[in-house]
């Protein structure tokens, strides 16, 4: 329901639902669905597994081992590996041992971790392998609360207390035989709204903040999407984000909660995993999907001009397709005739190829994904639902309903949340997923969740007619000029993507008096060009890593080709017709090519894929003063 006058949209009243633990959820699922496959994980070519009831098990002996180590209730346990199903066992593990558990990325430098392990108050931690194990060791003098280290595979012994996961879950086997009922009663003692675990998040001051959430926020943010969509046995969910993050979390700790099976595998496995899987759902972020799409263009262009030809005539029925279905219009006629001889010529092989003809619908959050894109995958079939959430409300707040996908939107509010835009079109939510606060930070608690229980999300947004959420900006995001004038860098950076000779882009100005943008151009392309021209570069300077899709793809490409006159001709087009709809005040007037793609590992990218706009701009800022000053 939209409230016009106070800018609130309330969500479908849910079917009220039972108060439970993560912990009564987990139980109760092996209870209804022993022998059917709870996760399954890749072990040569084949996905290998183990059922509800065997997996239940694990989770038993595992938090029994905890528990002979000394895990107390309310105590921490810090989790630090990627994607991977031991993660979840882990997880499940703490949680019904009565403790905490603390999620840290792998990638994070040691000094965060330190911190994150430090701050918790953890007296356990969990590493994947030798490599994680030898980083930790490096800080492991200065935690002196932390009393025990586990490791997922087997690594090297230096000290006492350094455990593998397989034999804290034999030591559980024998504290079982001394104490029978104790395990029993201590997951039963965990209420719902205890604590469950603190996700970390980035501090304004630089140091991550910990998110206090609950097991009731995890498990009632899930009991609202299933009032959308239907998991249940036999359904496949493929997770490979990071699980570290809240997004990827609430999932996995719903799908436990429905008899469906969890497949694990990494952003680098997808190309071979999807048609393995097949999987019926999946979630993602939109660089992922950006990526596929630069992928298929990349094989487009080196195919025949017939058989490229009919693709882009298809993909631009494709879109067509996800306008109308976007508007919630019937297709024209003759428009569903060439929809179904695109469908049988194009997207039933693509489906097919990338693995996706068994998917219900990907959901797709973290950032905005253009609705250029979006028109074309749901249009071929391939159905991408755009969420909205963080990780102060469990991950979800809203999400697109299947039976009327509107790209360019985030959604209406899901069941039982309500979301507020206040005078200055922030946007607010309100429901039984906002967090319990930061941990041991309560004047930052006061800052972000108001005294009536609103949790200012730090974003800008608006409402459309049909009482769903559009997504702008971040507020700290926004540009002003030196003139006066705000600029929304957002809406210009995914204008500039649409252009398969882009693959990202950052729009600069605060306190300039006009804007300008750093491009990095999609180097597959712009070598392909540069060899068919005759432009002149060194060949040995271009660098190769393994892409999302598994494939090798440049990295790196000799900086003349980004001062290439040709090129720069080229590409000046290109930026010219992306910007043309915008503003003149908004327009960039210049822009500078990057020769190097962002990385994770130089702290250009979160896990998430998340562009770190102040690390990008301050490695990038004598490029960016060139452009003021010529």
């Amino acid at each position: 329901m939209f409230n016009e006058k106070e800018k609130i949209v309330h969500g479908k009243e849910m079917a009220k639902p039972e108060r439970e633990s993560l912990n009564q959820m987990l139980w109760r699922s092996i209870e209804n669905y022993p022998s059917w496959y709870a996760v399954k994980y890749k072990e040569g070519d084949n996905f290998s597994g183990f059922t509800y009831a065997e997996f239940g098990e694990k989770v038993r002996y595992l938090a029994q081992g905890l528990m002979s180590l000394g895990l107390g209730k309310d105590e921490k346990v810090s989790l630090l590996s990627q994607t991977r199903w031991e993660w979840v066992l882990a997880d499940f593990a703490i949680l019904t041992a009565g403790g905490v558990t603390v999620t840290i990325y792998p990638t994070l430098p040691s000094s965060i971790i330190k911190h994150i392990v430090q701050d918790s108050d953890s007296v356990i931690i969990i590493l994947e392998n030798q490599e994680h194990l030898d980083r930790f060791m490096e800080i492991a003098d200065d935690l002196s609360e932390l009393t025990y280290i586990i490791t997922i595979d087997e690594t090297r012994r230096e000290r006492d207390n350094i455990f593998t996961i397989h034999e804290v879950i034999e030591r559980g086997r024998e504290f079982q035989g001394n104490n029978p009922d104790l395990y029993e009663e201590r997951w039963k003692s965990v209420q719902p709204d205890d604590l469950s675990s603190i996700v970390y998040t980035s501090g304004t001051t630089g140091l991550p903040k910990g998110t206090m959430l609950s097991h009731w926020n995890w498990r009632i943010n899930f009991y609202a999407v299933t009032e959308n969509f239907s998991f249940g046995p036999g359904d496949r969910m493929l997770a490979f984000l990071p699980l570290a993050h809240a997004y990827m979390r609430c999932v996995c700790l719903g799908i436990m909660g429905t008899g469906a099976t969890t497949y694990f595998s990494l952003p680098e496995r997808l190309a071979e995993d999807l048609p393995l899987v097949k999987p019926t759902a999946f979630v993602s972020v939109p660089r992922l999907f950006e990526r596929v799409y630069s992928r298929i263009v990349d094989q487009m262009e080196s195919a025949s001009p017939l058989r490229r030809k009919i693709f882009y005539w298809a993909a631009s029925i494709a879109r067509e397709v996800g306008y109308f279905q976007g508007k919630g219009e019937p297709m024209p006629s003759g428009k569903k005739v060439q929809y179904k001889l695109a469908d049988r010529l194009v997207f039933s092989k693509l489906r097919k190829r990338l693995g996706v003809e068994d998917l219900k619908c990907a959901v797709s959050g973290g950032s905005a994904l253009t609705r250029d894109l979006a028109y074309f995958f749901n249009g071929a079939g391939i159905k991408i639902l755009e969420g909205y959430g963080m990780t102060e409300n469990a991950a979800p707040a809203s999400i697109c309903p299947l039976e009327k996908i509107k790209p360019g939107t985030v959604g209406p509010p899901l069941p039982g949340t309500m979301i507020k835009i206040a005078e200055d079109g922030e946007i607010l939510i309100k429901g039984d997923h906002v967090m319990k606060g930061y941990y041991k930070l309560p004047e930052e608690t006061r800052e972000v969740i108001t005294e009536d229980g609103w949790l200012k999300t730090g974003d800008i947004g608006y409402f459309d007619e049909d009482g769903y959420l559009v997504f702008k900006e971040r507020k700290k995001h926004l540009l002003v000029l030196s003139t006066g004038k705000n600029v929304a860098p957002l809406p210009m950076e995914d204008a500039l993507k649409k252009s398969a000779w882009i693959d990202e882009a950052i729009v600069i100005g605060d306190d300039r008096k006009y804007t300008c943008a750093l491009i990095w151009p999609n180097y597959q392309f712009i070598l392909k060009y540069a060899r068919e021209n005759n432009i002149p570069f060194d060949e040995s300077l271009t660098e190769y890593e393994t892409g999302q899709g598994g494939e090798e793809v440049p990295a790196k490409v000799d900086p003349a080709l980004m001062e290439n006159d040709n090129i720069r001709e080229l590409m000046e087009k290109e930026f010219q017709s992306a910007i043309k709809e915008f503003a003149s005040y908004e327009q960039p007037k210049k822009f500078a090519l990057v020769n190097q793609s962002l990385s994770m590992d130089r702290g250009e990218i979160t896990p998430t894929f998340k562009l770190k706009r102040k690390v990008i701009i301050e490695k990038y800022i004598d490029l960016i003063e060139k452009m003021y000053q010529e």
